[in-house]
């Protein structure tokens, strides 16, 4: 699987908090909190994060100093081998897109947990989704900030591909979880299986075939794959499509809006183009919907 996770231009250990920006009362300007943390028992090479530019980072979003808020933890794609956490691009599209939204009266004001890990050959190795809220949880209190309800999406290798992150989403309960052009092996088709099972809502926004998929397709990101055969794994039909649709046309295939009988899961094939490219211009538009649709719902 290619790179996904393209740069921006441009001791290990618990060091909470290590940085936040912003006022202490009030409307604050947005703060942001930096943290080194490793799950346990994972390897400590993938999360070796000393260095504050390339830690985990939690991002208050149109927050005041304290409340309640709700929390969208999103993973990131493969990175490239020795690509470091600073140049990856996902955290600042998912926080622009956030903070866009908040702005705008789309969204509510959220707090955003952005985990990060160094690729050497597995997806989000021995990532704990359960220790991961556990801890921003933590740090969130000692913010004076109570975390809400918990949302969670991921774009490409961030499910399906081997390892773990979204491929263990239910584990936290979250109330919605979103797969942005994720792989479509193993892990995906059980997560979507089993956060089914549990009633979570689900949304899967696919423009491209990235990986997962058996026998293994010869070409990557290729915008004229049939994903009737992945989406009828999972127990997901055609539809009418609905009035409220992702900001993007869809492509002409009879998937291109489709759902489970219960119509806890939707899937949308949307048409960003075609190659690596479609499969990063999906993010700002999968995470725009999922925010009207799920989180500002909610509010």
């Amino acid at each position: 699987m290619l790179e996904t996770d393209a740069p921006l231009d441009g001791p290990l250990g618990e060091r909470a908090a290590s940085t936040t920006d912003g006022a202490d009362a009030g409307p604050v300007a947005e703060r942001v909190v930096r943290f080194a943390w490793k799950p346990p028992g994972a390897d400590r090479a993938a999360y070796d994060l000393i260095d504050p530019e390339d830690q985990h980072r939690i991002v208050f979003v149109g927050t005041s100093a304290a409340g309640r808020y709700p929390v969208l933890v999103a993973l990131h794609g493969q990175p490239k081998r020795g690509q470091i956490p600073r140049s990856y691009s996902f955290p600042e599209k998912v926080t622009d897109v956030t903070r866009e939204l908040v702005a705008r009266g789309d969204a509510p004001p959220l707090v955003v947990a952005l985990p990060v890990f160094r690729f050497a050959g597995v997806n989000w190795p021995g990532f704990d989704l359960v220790a991961f809220r556990a801890k921003v949880e933590e740090l969130l209190r000692a913010q004076g900030v109570t975390a809400g309800d918990f949302y969670v999406v991921g774009h490409s290798g961030a499910a399906g591909c081997g390892g773990d992150g979204l491929n263990r989403a239910h584990r936290i309960d979250p109330k919605a979880v979103g797969f942005f052009d994720t792989c479509l092996g193993s892990g995906w088709r059980d997560e979507v299986r089993a956060l089914e099972r549990a009633h979570i809502p689900i949304a899967i926004l696919q423009s491209v075939e990235t990986a997962g998929v058996q026998p293994r397709r010869l070409r990557e990101y290729d915008g004229r794959f049939d994903f009737g055969q992945v989406f009828g794994a999972v127990g997901l039909a055609p539809i009418e499509c609905p009035l409220r649709l992702p900001d993007a046309p869809l492509r002409s295939q009879p998937c291109r809006c489709a759902a489970n009988a219960d119509g806890d899961a939707r899937a949308f094939i949307i048409d960003t183009g075609e190659g690596e490219a479609a499969h990063n211009a999906l993010v700002p538009i999968a995470l725009a919907y999922f925010l009207r649709q799920y989180v500002n719902s909610s509010k």
